[in-house]
């Protein structure tokens, strides 16, 4: 289960993207939020940081808490270039998300794959490829890899669902955070056929590891977005 800030920020920023809070008004003070959720004001101090670190909001001293106009304009296909923790969660409070599974194997893992996910030549991994859907219109095409000893038991309906629920949920294994690298892509045969990418159309392609909070990799995957479908949002609070 994730640390009770954490539930705090998700529930604030479903209200902020519903409109539930007023993009003029500032949010209401640590006191009233601490006393709506039954907690203390450090807990809601941290789920401000939260929110902050992911450009959500942003403090006036005095003032109060108010909502970043320029997040209310993202685009609904931008994700956080930050931790990641599911397209399921992601854009949980964008519509609803499914899962075409495209390909699901178990096999050895090859040298490179065996150095991201620290595994052994004898380790198996799964091996599947999904078509992820927000709203019934294709998002992005994931090919991931997770060691069969690390998640025992996946199976199609997780695949279809959400895998990191049944990871984090089931499993009770707890994500530390992610590595991941960006880049521009031409379009494969895959993205053509799955994403409905034209030849001259870029695929923007997210390369990540995600850790357990040990430091163990979970899962090494290659995502790709069409260029129409996909931005990296990164908020720099240094």
């Amino acid at each position: 289960m994730a640390a009770k800030y954490i539930t705090i920020a998700r529930e604030i920023k479903r209200r902020i993207l519903s409109q539930e809070y007023a993009a003029s008004a500032a949010l209401p003070d640590q006191f009233a939020l601490a006393a709506e959720f039954e907690t203390s004001r450090m807990t809601i101090q941290q789920a401000m940081r939260q929110l902050i670190v992911e450009g959500l909001v942003y403090t006036r001293q005095g003032q109060g808490t108010f909502i970043r106009k320029n997040f209310l304009q993202q685009s609904r296909w931008d994700l956080p270039g930050s931790d990641y923790f599911g397209a399921t969660k992601t854009w949980e409070n964008v519509g609803q998300v499914t899962s075409k599974i495209i390909r699901f194997e178990l096999r050895f893992p090859t040298e490179k794959e065996q150095a991201s996910l620290l595994v052994g030549p004898d380790d198996p991994v799964y091996d599947f490829i999904r078509l992820r859907l927000l709203e019934g219109e294709p998002m992005s095409l994931e090919f991931t890899l997770m060691p069969v000893n690390l998640v025992p038991g996946l199976n199609r309906g997780h695949l279809e669902s959400s895998v990191f629920r049944y990871v984090q949920d089931d499993l009770a294994l707890k994500i530390m955070g992610s590595y991941r690298i960006v880049r521009a892509l031409k379009p494969g045969a895959e993205d053509k056929q799955y994403l409905n990418c034209e030849e001259t159309d870029p695929v923007l392609e997210v390369e990540q590891v995600i850790y357990l909070e040990d430091g163990t990799p979970l899962e090494y995957a290659h995502c790709h977005y069409r260029y129409d479908h996909g931005g990296i949002i990164v908020v720099n609070n240094g």
